[in-house]
């Protein structure tokens, strides 16, 4: 197993559990496939896998990575891509503002001036050192070929998944090897080389932050194979990096190298570097740093000449990587796509809401017509007892009726003769089905029958008590009133 000195590499993923992260590097002759696991707080480095890619094409590399996922047993990836130095222009420039907008807007209209590509041919990245003579900014730009990350996105998408991210991978060795070593908070330039098969790079890292990035063509396979012809001019590259370095005024000069990546078998290496670059050099073995499981140590053990440090450090801290290399586009539509699942998300969320609601009313109404139907199991018995009785009742009640206004019309007459005085004389009496009836008569008087108006109106058995007609006539030597008057019986309550 390798070493603990991890608790600075794993920061970045201590709040991630349960995640699983894979890395690919296929720009070199190798392709490199490390796989992450972060649960509870635990980050491991599960499984490392390499195959020459030389002499391949981007079908049969797109085939090789997705027979390689089986043997991850990943369960839910997130896939990232690195860029090694190789393939990528990097530059120190100074730009005119403070302003991240404006920096930005400057080095998107600048930017294919250091390249002979022009502007819609490339993708650009920068990473802010810091601010120079109070209005400038210090900015390591970082420029690669739009066709060269359109390759990489072809190729996985072929391989049946999905690329998340693009890293630089210098970026990421820094940032590794400062924690490591524990100088994140060191104001000191630290120069760090890792050799990979066939290339190393040179980067400088002051205070956590990479300011300087520089290729050299010569790898772990020459070191090993050529040891003194290459040794000598392998020297000589750091010693060329580091006067380009000063001469671009970036930052103070490096007190310190630290070589990493394959160094196993390059023995002597680091001494020869000490007595020809009269700077302090040490080697630093990054898988002695970091959590393996058996068979990634193994691996790691195994390919003595190749390094899986690009892909690994870029995992470990994915999420402190300022470089994304991924096109504006794919950036656009991942945007739209997650947009899209929060929509689908929502509208899943509104219908599970409404299925819910409907559910719950079913089943009140379903249960609701069980109990009633119980309920009516239960009273139907005396449900037809009440029914018997209800018939009884409409039947008692009908006679009840007819007993009670049995001879009521004998007592409106009745009252009728009690209202008439000696001076009123009755002739004729109508009544109808609906209560109504007329009296007409003969009085003495025309005050008598206003007299028996009134007595027919305070009469509880008369309502709507009017005098139809009044004529005066001689009846022989004296005079009579002749009347007609029309009312209403009061119904019986």
């Amino acid at each position: 197993m390798g070493g603990l000195n991890l608790q600075h590499l794993s920061k970045p993923f201590s709040a991630i559990t349960g995640k699983e992260y894979v890395g690919i590097d296929l720009s070199g002759t190798s392709l490199k496939i490390a796989h992450l696991r972060a649960v509870s707080g635990r980050i491991e480095v599960v499984n490392l896998i390499s195959r020459n890619i030389q002499a391949l094409s981007d079908d049969d590399i797109a085939k090789i990575i997705k027979s390689s996922f089986p043997q991850l047993s990943a369960r839910t990836l997130d896939v990232i891509n690195v860029i090694p130095t190789h393939v990528v222009i990097t530059k120190n420039i100074e730009i005119p503002s403070t302003n991240p907008k404006e920096i930005k807007e400057i080095i998107s209209l600048q930017a294919g001036r250091h390249t002979p590509f022009s502007r819609e041919e490339i993708i650009v990245d920068y990473l802010d050192i810091g601010t120079h003579k109070r209005s400038y900014t210090k900015i390591l730009l970082i420029i690669v070929s739009r066709s060269v990350i359109k390759r990489q996105f072809d190729i996985i998408e072929r391989a049946g998944l999905k690329l998340d991210r693009v890293f630089f991978a210098p970026e990421a060795v820094g940032l590794s090897v400062s924690r490591i070593l524990k100088l994140e908070a060191q104001e000191t330039p630290l120069a760090v080389v890792n050799i990979d098969e066939g290339f190393s790079d040179f980067t400088v890292v002051v205070k956590d932050k990479v300011v300087f990035v520089r290729n050299i063509p010569i790898g772990a396979m020459h070191l090993s194979e050529e040891t003194d012809k290459y040794q000598a001019r392998f020297a000589d590259e750091i010693k060329s990096s580091l006067e380009t370095y000063q001469s671009e005024d970036i930052e103070r000069a490096p007190t310190a190298i630290a070589v990493t990546g394959a160094i196993e078998e390059l023995k002597n290496l680091v001494a020869v570097l000490n007595e020809r670059l009269k700077i302090p050099c040490k080697s630093v073995s990054y898988f002695r740093n970091i959590i393996l499981s058996n068979e990634a140590f193994n691996k790691v053990t195994l390919a003595k000449h190749l390094s899986y440090f690009n892909v690994i450090s870029s995992l470990l801290c994915s999420k402190e990587m300022k470089i994304d290399l991924v096109p504006e586009e794919v950036k656009v539509r991942k945007a739209l796509e997650e947009r899209g699942k929060d929509l689908i998300t929502s509208g899943v969320l509104v219908l599970t809401i409404f299925v819910l609601i409907f559910l719950i009313l079913i089943s009140n109404i379903y249960f609701s017509s069980a109990y009633l139907a119980k309920l009516d199991d239960q009273y139907k018995p005396l449900s037809q007892e009440a029914g018997k009785l209800e018939v009884d009742y409409a039947k008692v009640s009908l006679l009840k009726n007819y007993l009670s206004k049995r001879g009521y019309s004998l007592e409106v007459l009745s009252e009728l003769y009690s209202l008439l005085n000696e001076n009123l004389t009755v002739s004729d009496i109508k009544y109808d089905d609906q209560g109504k009836f007329s009296v007409r008569g003969t009085a003495v008087s025309m005050s008598d029958v206003f007299t028996f108006v009134e007595k027919m109106e305070d009469s509880k058995y008369f309502k709507d008590v009017k005098t139809k007609y009044t004529t005066k006539r001689k009846d022989g030597s004296r005079d009579v009133t002749d009347f007609e008057i029309a009312c209403a019986r009061e119904q019986l309550k």
